[in-house]
């Protein structure tokens, strides 16, 4: 009898599997075959206030449905402590290997010495990937993401999913391997989109399946040439033209102001004037016009965690 029952539970089991298997990301999470599933996502949260508060406000006001923390960041303390009072909201954590910023820089939250390939010479992260790419040692990268995607839990976040802070721990197979194992080891889904090495390289395929997880579609993201044309005809036509399947727009949301400015210093791309303009978009009634207008449902990554990646 215990043979029998062991047998038929693998029986469901495997019809389970096969029956998620057939089904498309929207029906897996309960939404028609062919809906335009669309997450609005700010990075960079705990960089500074003027980030956290712009993002707060976009999460508890506006379409804006996801974000995802830096916890290397000197006011990560400010959002954890957000985090934990509202965890209905859908947070992950946005890796972090680089400090970009000329004058504003932070380091890694593993002791300097054990992650000493990813430093430079005062003990902040490179401000390129190409250094990283370079210079760092794929253990050290492990450990130090992994380190904070630790510091988050400890902080009482309820991590939904991971991502990566200008794309640099997908920057390498090996940065890949690691980024995606930690999602896998944390069963969190972490955001893949549109790389061959997904599907063409067995390792990282393997990876991929054996965590239950999610590619993404299509994934939009302002550049330079968008902010000078501007960036509301920008989002505008992502909405306008968003087509069935699971999309993500990842913005930057932050007031133009003295700290921003002074943060972002002598920079114009991805500065306090753009995270404003991403702010605005996303506040006006506009954006949520087109929104309904084109019959797009917005969707979280804590329901590709718990429906998809936890099933």
């Amino acid at each position: 009898m215990k043979t029998l029952l062991l047998a038929f539970s693998a029986i469901l089991i495997t019809f389970h599997f096969n029956m998620l298997q057939g089904q498309n990301i929207a029906e897996q999470l309960g939404y028609q075959k062919d809906a335009k599933l669309l997450i609005i996502h700010a990075d960079d949260l705990g960089v500074a206030h003027s980030e956290n508060r712009a993002s707060m406000h976009g999460l508890a006001h506006t379409p804006v449905n996801s974000a995802s923390i830096m916890v290397p960041c000197p006011w990560f303390p400010e959002i954890a402590g957000y985090a934990k009072k509202n965890d209905s909201f859908d947070l992950g954590v946005h890796l972090t290997l680089n400090s970009e910023w000329s004058f504003y820089k932070w380091g890694p939250v593993t002791a300097k010495d054990s992650v000493y390939s990813l430093v430079d010479a005062n003990g902040y992260f490179f401000d390129n990937i190409p250094e990283v790419v370079q210079k760092g040692n794929p253990k050290h990268v492990k450990l130090e993401l992994e380190n904070q995607i630790k510091m988050a839990l400890h902080n009482g976040i309820d991590v939904t999913h991971l991502d990566t802070h200008m794309g640099t721990a997908v920057a390498t197979k090996e940065f890949l391997k690691h980024y995606i194992e930690l999602g896998n080891q944390y069963e969190l889904p972490v955001l893949l989109t549109g790389d061959p090495r997904l599907t063409k390289d067995e390792e990282i395929k393997a990876l991929v399946e054996t965590g239950n997880q999610v590619i993404v579609d299509n994934l939009y993201s302002a550049y330079p040439e968008h902010f000078k044309t501007g960036m509301s005809d920008f989002y505008t036509k992502i909405l306008k033209e968003l087509q069935p399947g699971l999309s993500t727009i990842l913005i930057h949301l932050a007031y133009d102001d003295d700290e921003m400015k002074a943060v972002t210093k002598g920079k114009i791309d991805w500065g306090a004037a753009w995270r404003q303009a991403d702010l605005d978009f996303f506040s006006s009634p506009e954006c949520q016009q087109l929104i309904t207008e084109h019959d797009i449902v917005l969707v979280t990554w804590r329901e590709v965690r718990d429906k998809i990646v936890r099933q």
